[in-house]
């Protein structure tokens, strides 16, 4: 009886512990990027260094706060509804999509330059920008 006491304690230590952990601590101590000093780079400079070498690459920009310049090729929105901007040159075979935080409308129209900042995920076809804020 006693061992059957001692476990569902642990098990409740445990749930509410990842409960807490979850809901409560992650929503609070978030990174808030815009306040974290940034690598200033242009769109393309950003795309080559992956394309020359994505391993040194990321280790130079992986999870990194970035403040990235170019000219917008498209604005969209994803399946979540965040806004999503695809910065580069049009005629490049890779470019630098940013999910951006805020849904609100975009004062920038396709083809004008933008710079944003936001936190560098990696690459996949495109470099991915998440968590960015226009500047």
């Amino acid at each position: 009886m006693k061992k059957i006491i001692y476990i569902l304690g642990i098990l409740l230590l445990v749930g509410s512990s990842l409960y807490y952990y979850s809901f409560v601590y992650s929503k609070n101590h978030h990174r808030d990027v815009q306040t974290e000093n940034s690598i200033v780079i242009s769109s393309d400079s950003l795309t080559n260094a992956y394309q020359n070498n994505e391993q040194l690459a990321n280790m130079h920009f992986l999870n990194k706060a970035v403040e990235v310049t170019g000219t917008i090729l498209t604005i969209n929105n994803d399946q979540a509804g965040h806004k999503t901007i695809l910065i580069g040159k049009a005629d490049a075979f890779s470019n630098v999509s940013i999910t951006l935080t805020s849904s609100e409308p975009i004062s920038k129209k396709i083809g004008d330059i933008i710079t944003v900042k936001g936190v560098c995920t990696g690459n996949l076809s495109d470099v991915i920008i998440n968590e960015g804020v226009i500047k």
